[in-house]
């Protein structure tokens, strides 16, 4: 889908641009097409099919011209078939069908939209403090990744060489990270700017006129959008910094589902300008009214389709401590300081961290004491209902890849 506001220019202003409930009823209807072209190409795959001519094998759409069949079974079949095994700048990913944009959903005008973990470093004083701070983010998520890699299900994905995101993970889960989240799937986008999550009831509720009409920023739901095709050329102009900052990537199938249920992709933003500035992206504004946040919030099952019943539901309580942790194993320390390239001060910054105040309560580097203790029977009672566990069969989905000839160095091209 091309952008909505239609610069005459083509070229983007960072001015918001306001949408009309038609607008959104066609921007849903393209989504759905978008959805249905993914299962059928991926369908397609998984028979076999491709558009080769002459090749012994089926497909209803032949191309005889050899590079254009080529170009298309790369750019288009892998792209669109869910499942495809792929290797990014973040790791080697399940990726879901791509569809044909990116969305981020607000439910109300923010003047900068960055990342949970950015958002709380603005409010430190010095830079010191804040690379205080990201250390113990880091620490946390750490912390998150060992306390994943205690389920069966997560050998799934080691057993087949996959890689677990655990920091774009730990976001869907509510820790500061450098990641921001957007989706392909419209239909999420729209939710996240219709509903709230209520964190007393656990559950989230479609927006009320009461809450929408406080003032002028919180009358307006906010979309954020921007076609694939431009960041995928993005992307490929971003990769050549040998750095995956600024480039949006998919989260894909990963052992829990709330990421691709939420059809998640992320934004590496560790020094990124916030969206309001980002010029790939039209700012769509729209008017809230209380009958569309309800169609919306029942379009998504009340929430569920957004956050489903899974594996982690159980251990909210341990996932809530790890979150608010100021107690880290050496392992986790010496992770967070690797991360940010610090091994040589180690020493340093373990006592910095201990003697600093930046967090409410005093930080303690315990040796292996984790701050979070699950008991075994929790652990075996979790693994015992994921006996028998296959991405595959669980997910509907067959794994499949494109292997890839890479021609020795000594070979001049």
């Amino acid at each position: 889908m091309e952008y909505i506001a239609k610069p005459p220019n083509g070229k983007l202003s960072n001015e918001p641009f306001l949408i009309t409930n038609d607008n959104i009823r066609k921007m849903y209807e393209e989504n759905m097409r978008d959805a249905y072209e993914c299962e059928r190409v991926t369908e397609s795959t998984w028979r076999g099919e491709s558009y080769y001519a002459n090749d012994g094998r089926p497909g209803d759409t032949k191309i005889n011209h050899f590079r254009l069949a080529f170009f298309k079974e790369v750019l288009y079949r892998d792209a669109k078939t869910s499942g495809f095994v792929m290797r990014y700048p973040h790791g080697t990913v399940i990726t879901q069908g791509e569809r044909s944009s990116y969305y981020r959903g607000e439910k109300q005008i923010y003047s900068q939209s960055g990342t949970t973990l950015g958002r709380r470093l603005t409010n430190l004083f010095s830079e010191e403090d804040r690379l205080l701070y990201r250390l113990v983010a880091d620490m946390r998520i750490a912390e998150f990744d060992n306390f994943l890699r205690k389920f069966n299900r997560t050998q799934c994905w080691e057993k087949y060489n996959l890689t677990i995101l655990s920091e774009p993970l730990a976001q869907h889960y509510g820790l500061e990270t450098d990641w921001l989240d957007i989706t392909n799937d419209f239909n999420v986008a729209l939710f996240f700017a219709c509903c709230y999550w209520d964190y007393n009831a656990k559950k989230w509720h479609p927006l009320t006129k009461k809450q929408t009409e406080v003032n002028s920023q919180t009358q307006y739901g906010v979309i954020f959008h921007t076609p694939a095709r431009v960041v995928a050329l993005e992307n490929i102009v971003k990769s050549t910094s040998g750095s995956d900052e600024g480039m949006i990537l998919p989260i894909g199938y990963q052992p829990f589902m709330r990421c691709h249920s939420q059809y998640g992709y992320g934004m590496h933003m560790k020094t990124s300008i916030p969206l309001q500035n980002n010029l790939i992206f039209e700012k769509l504004y729209f008017r809230h009214n209380e009958k569309l946040s309800r169609d919306v919030y029942e379009l998504m099952d009340c929430g569920k389709k957004i956050y489903p019943e899974e594996g982690l539901d159980d251990f909210q309580d341990i996932i809530d401590l790890i979150i608010h942790t100021t107690v880290f194993t050496e392992a986790s320390f010496l992770s967070a300081i690797q991360k940010n390239n610090l091994s040589s001060q180690a020493d340093s910054y373990r006592l910095k961290l201990e003697q600093s105040n930046i967090c409410p309560t005093p930080i303690h580097i315990c040796g292996k004491q984790h701050p979070y203790k699950v008991s075994r029977q929790r652990i075996r009672q979790a693994n015992r209902k994921d006996e028998g566990f296959s991405i595959e069969e669980n997910y509907g989905i067959h794994l499949g890849t494109r292997y890839s000839y890479y021609p020795p160095s000594s070979v001049s091209i």
